[in-house]
């Protein structure tokens, strides 16, 4: 009868361990399977984020070259739009752009003067006034004297070289 008892105790402990542990693995799956949802939730936020990222991203390009195709460049509406405002380098490159744009052929030279493809148009640098001025030569305008020129109409104004 000892052995009898004995094994109806053992059998109820090993019973009461595996319920005891059947709960603790019930409770771990459900940790597990909260754990997965909130891995699953992370995961669609993150694709979220990223997908709202790249539409971002692709809306301020298209702004962009709406902007570049259009050549305005309103300070209200970059900003708007979360770009730079323009500043007095991309104001130069609007402006050589716009020469692009109206399809004048133009060089710079090595001077630094920029002029159209037959020379008669040029922007250059008055040092004077220390400003860039548009230069345009008229075919009206006299042939450019040399120093020959003004010393021919000298002798021949003064013949005798008076002093």
């Amino acid at each position: 009868m000892f052995g009898l008892t004995t094994r109806r105790r053992l059998t109820a402990e090993v019973d009461a361990h595996l319920t005891t542990i059947r709960a603790r693995l019930d409770a771990e799956h459900l940790i597990v399977e909260e754990i997965d949802s909130h891995i699953e939730t992370i995961r669609a936020r993150r694709a979220l984020e990223d997908a709202l990222d790249k539409e971002r991203r692709t809306t301020r390009l298209l702004a962009e070259q709406l902007l570049d195709a259009t050549g305005h460049y309103p300070a209200a509406a970059r900003i708007q739009l979360g770009l730079p405002p323009a500043g007095p380098w991309e104001r130069a490159v609007e402006g050589l752009n716009a020469l692009v744009d109206a399809d004048v052929l133009f060089h710079i030279e090595l001077d630094g003067h920029i002029s159209n493809s037959t020379g008669d148009e040029r922007i250059e640098w008055d040092y004077p006034t220390k400003r860039w001025h548009l230069v345009h030569d008229d075919e009206d305008d006299p042939a450019p004297t040399t120093v020959d020129d003004h010393l021919h109409a000298d002798v021949t104004a003064d013949p005798g070289g008076a002093r």
